[in-house]
């Protein structure tokens, strides 16, 4: 199924809200040094805001590990992302 232009931006925004509300979790949770939980929380706040971004782009996202392989293929290989910056995301998993 294609997404108009409005319906991918409400699946953008959506993903966006999902992916700070676990950064913000993570945040409150550091606070009382639950660091598995943490590591939890920040790796889906990633994996949201790569999500978001694969919409944004019109990439259709599935599966976690189809979200890495998009990005790896898309942005980092490409030279969007740095190698380096996007360790984090492409070796939580």
């Amino acid at each position: 199924m294609k997404l108009n232009e409005e319906e991918r931006q409400i699946m953008v925004n959506l993903e966006y809200e999902k992916a700070q509300s676990f950064l913000a979790q993570a945040e409150r949770i550091a606070a009382m040094d639950l660091w598995d939980v943490v590591a939890n929380r920040l790796y889906y706040s990633i994996f949201h805001a790569v999500s978001a971004l694969l919409i944004k782009d019109g990439h259709k996202v599935n599966t976690h590990k189809g979200t890495l392989v998009m990005f790896g293929q898309n942005y980092v290989k490409t030279g969007i992302f740095p190698t380096d910056a996007s360790k984090l995301y492409v070796n939580s998993r």
